[in-house]
């Protein structure tokens, strides 16, 4: 009698599939490591990395305080409570250009708030000069013609309308006659532009009106970034992707097929890295604009 073989071809095929095609495991580190050699895309933002993270970048792929986010294929991020697009970055400078998007298409936002920055992470660029904007003001008893102090503009903030001005530049504070202007203001703001924006403002043949300096500021200004910039050098030379533990709350080299790298190196080869390059320390970062408008 011939054997019964019908048992035996289930196990023969299941062994069969199994040879052919091996169940693929990856290891929670591994999976890590391919999701943060993903890049952001959003618009003309394209290909960014560490230390941003957002869309299919998880918060471990970045630091916490660079989440991007794309709405209508325009990126932007959040600082300290105010909400700027941002125009460009320049991965290999570590800088990024950004504008206030309550300033884009008006100078005549709902809430009025000072431009602050996390000066931890974030310093102004070099080429950033102050715009001052005053709201309720009185209307002047003579028209006033300073350079770099706008003429009379109108807002309507809760309901009501109400005038506002704006200064390029340092004023004369001995001027009487515009010193009781501003002091008449309830609120001030100040936002920042590039000189060169400020400075095709105040040329000659452009008014210092509202619709010319909205253009100015929709072009932004240039900020610098820190965020363990030379350990992240360190770690994708070597073959690594660098990310965020949310744990420990610190930086994270992931190693492909290895757990996380103490030493923020994956064993590749580090000789790319010039010994005598120093990443600029957090307190060079620019705190402050190098050129103000008018005290508050």
């Amino acid at each position: 009698m011939e054997p019964h073989l019908f048992p035996t071809m289930p196990l023969i095929l299941i062994m069969t599939i199994i040879f052919l095609c091996p169940p693929s495991f990856v290891s929670a580190n591994d999976e890590r490591y391919q999701n943060c050699s993903s890049t952001f895309q959003c618009g003309n933002i394209t290909n960014i990395g560490y230390p941003f993270w957002g869309l299919n970048r998880p918060d471990y792929c970045g630091n916490p305080n660079f989440r991007l986010n794309c709405t209508d294929q325009t990126a932007v991020i959040t600082i300290k409570n105010l909400t700027y697009q941002v125009l460009e970055i320049d991965s290999g400078a570590k800088n990024l250009t950004v504008a206030r998007t309550d300033y884009i298409g008006s100078i005549c936002p709902n809430l009025l708030i000072n431009t602050t920055l996390d000066f931890v992470h974030f310093g102004y660029a070099s080429d950033i000069q102050n715009v001052t904007l005053y709201y309720g003001c009185s209307s002047p008893s003579t028209s006033i013609a300073i350079t770099g102090f706008s003429p009379r503009f109108t807002c309507k903030l809760n309901d009501t309308d109400i005038n506002g001005f704006y200064a390029t530049r340092n004023i004369d504070l001995g001027n009487s006659t515009i010193i009781n202007l501003l002091g008449s203001c309830n609120n001030n703001v100040i936002v920042p532009a590039t000189e060169s924006a400020i400075n095709s403002l105040e040329n000659s043949l452009i008014s210092l009106n509202e619709e010319n300096l909205v253009t100015a500021l929709e072009q932004g200004f240039g900020l610098q970034w820190q965020a363990n910039n030379s350990v992240c050098d360190t770690c994708t030379i070597s073959g690594g992707s660098c990310g965020y533990n949310t744990t420990t709350n610190s930086f994270a080299c992931y190693c492909t097929n290895q757990t996380e790298s103490e030493q923020y190196n994956c064993g590749g080869s580090t000789q790319q890295i010039n010994p005598n390059h120093h990443q600029k320390p957090e307190t060079t970062l620019l705190m402050n604009p190098s050129r103000s408008t008018l005290p508050d």
